[in-house]
């Protein structure tokens, strides 16, 4: 791992996913190898091959902080592919196991778009920038923002 972790520091990724894959090859139960190796693979545009390195990864059991980040790459490479039911699922997954990671409820928004459903990914991201938004210009807004979030075609 330390030299997957000074190549990517140095900027060569390609050599870095190279080198990774044949770790793998000598380590194949070594979950957050799996994981470092499908980052790689998202950084170089390659979301298809990176998907089962992060199901393997998860299947294999990571630190807190590795499986945060391995729930957010398989769900973002599925939604890159335009696979976006799998997008949603992990997302979704990712959220059950982390409810207060903001950047599932985001990333399943944009996932939401994607299968057509505009009003509920909205009114996500708008539950989202209620709970988050230090904006001055918005955080007198925040309460009304909270109450359009919980159903954005209702009216008064």
């Amino acid at each position: 791992m330390k030299q997957l972790e000074a190549l990517k520091a140095e900027g060569r990724i390609e050599e870095a996913r190279q080198h990774g894959l044949l770790q793998i090859t000598e380590h194949p139960q070594h979950a957050e190898l799996h994981y470092e190796v499908a980052s790689l693979h998202d950084m170089l545009g390659r979301e298809s091959q990176a998907i089962p390195l992060y199901q393997k990864a998860i299947a294999l059991g990571l630190s807190e902080a590795s499986l945060r980040g391995a729930w957010l790459g398989l769900g973002s490479s599925y939604r890159c592919i335009g696979q976006y039911a799998e997008a949603l699922a992990a997302f979704e997954q990712g959220l059950a196991r982390f409810p207060d990671a903001n950047e599932f409820r985001v990333f399943g928004a944009m996932a939401r778009y994607n299968l057509g459903q505009h009003k509920e990914g909205m009114e996500s991201l708008l539950a989202v920038l209620a709970e988050t938004t230090a904006d001055p210009a918005l955080v007198t807004y925040k309460r009304a923002m909270a109450l359009y979030a919980e159903d954005l075609d209702r009216r008064w």
